[in-house]
């Protein structure tokens, strides 16, 4: 099954799959985002008809529907939260017991205890669901926000702010990713916005990086820096980038993301599109890790691959943007993305975007051609806005 407003986005156990088709709001908020740059403002600039213009907002208003089906409804303890599935529980069919049993033995979690499960895996565990969170709501919310401002949406009611609040690292809650570069009670922002949970009896949550970042990114939009939990937050990702752990290894800072480049991607959006200028530390170390690690061609292409080089690329050329750093090497990954494009479709290869861990070592991956080509397209039209926006 699926709704209205999404893209293809599929999610297997191994890279390799077989893959199970997903129903999620978190990669068409990405991918709303890069259509947002497809308007009358840039039209000109990025060369579209009217249709096209025409097009992509149908696209974005269509999505911003199928994203309010993933949010926690009045009445409800976390109440205008979003999470990654579906509120509604697939029905049970027949031998579903069984094989959430036999799931549940082979894997053995973690259980969050939630109430939110993919809407086709009938037999996913119960004990597996899990509750809304931070990532999901903060990237949903920047959505919504651009939706007000391009296509005549209403604006956000909810205090957003307060979500995030509610959910920081006090010390109320054990660490799934407990590691050295974090202090006890650091303040920052945790994953899971467990509202429903019982506070005698507290699951596990986690400080990661890479959702601070979205969290400063939404927080920035909307004009709330002031939330308590953001400088710690920004101490935090600082702090991680300084450490080098990501260079050693990408499970220190994130439970949920590979080393893909999504690292790089988020920390810069929200330093220059979220005004948090005191992550200017992480972005300078961030870039200086780009600019080690780029791959070129003969013919003056440049290229980023940690497994998935389309991907990384557009990723790479985003962060580097962000960063007004080396344009150089930003036009020679744009050259690279648009020789990579499939001439047929338009679009370019799936990569691996974010992942799950599950407690006996595997790894469960996310990916999706659409949300590869949404990245490009966002590096071609961020690269075009910028060689067109000199004096």
């Amino acid at each position: 099954m699926d709704y209205a407003g999404d893209w293809p986005q599929c999610f297997g156990f191994n890279r390799e799959g077989p893959y199970i088709r997903d129903i999620s709001p978190f990669a068409p908020a990405f991918i709303h985002h890069a259509l947002s740059f497809a308007t009358d403002t840039n039209q000109v600039i990025l060369g579209l008809t009217d249709a096209e213009v025409d097009a992509a907002r149908t696209m974005r208003t269509q999505a911003i529907q199928f994203m309010l089906r993933f949010e926690a409804q009045d009445g409800m303890p976390d109440a205008h939260t979003f999470g990654f599935w579906p509120v509604e529980q697939p029905r049970w069919r027949l031998g579903d017991l069984l094989l959430a049993s036999m799931f549940e033995h082979r894997w053995g979690g973690p259980e969050f205890m939630g109430y939110r499960v993919p809407a086709n895996l009938s037999f996913f565990p119960r004990d597996f669901a899990i509750p809304t969170d931070a990532d999901v709501t903060a990237v949903v919310y920047a959505a919504l926000l651009d939706n007000a401002i391009l296509d005549g949406g209403p604006s956000a009611q909810a205090a957003l702010e307060q979500f995030f609040c509610d959910w920081r690292d006090l010390g109320q809650v054990p660490q799934r990713n407990k590691q050295s570069w974090i202090p006890d009670s650091s303040g920052a922002f945790l994953t899971w916005l467990a509202y429903r949970d019982d506070p005698a009896d507290p699951r596990p949550n986690d400080v990661d990086i890479l959702v601070n970042a979205n969290v400063l990114f939404v927080l920035g939009r909307y004009g709330r820096l002031d939330t308590p939990g953001v400088s710690e937050a920004i101490a935090i990702i600082n702090e991680a980038i300084a450490s080098g752990a990501y260079l050693l290894n990408s499970d220190q800072l994130s439970l949920y993301y590979p080393d893909n480049v999504a690292l790089h991607y988020f920390v810069t959006r929200a330093y220059t599109e979220g005004g948090v200028t005191g992550l200017e530390p992480a972005v300078e170390l961030l870039v200086d890790d780009l600019l080690g690690s780029v791959q070129s061609r003969s013919n003056g292409e440049y290229f980023w691959d940690r497994g998935d080089p389309h991907l990384n690329t557009a990723f790479a050329s985003l962060a580097l943007m962000a960063a007004e750093r080396e344009p150089d090497i930003v036009r020679g990954a744009i050259d690279y993305l648009a020789s990579e494009q499939d001439p047929v479709t338009g679009a370019w290869a799936p990569g691996v975007f974010f992942l799950g861990r599950l407690e006996d070592g595997t790894e469960p991956v996310w990916l999706s051609s659409a949300f590869t080509t949404a990245m490009a397209l966002e590096a071609l039209c961020q690269y075009q806005i910028m060689i067109n926006s000199g004096p």
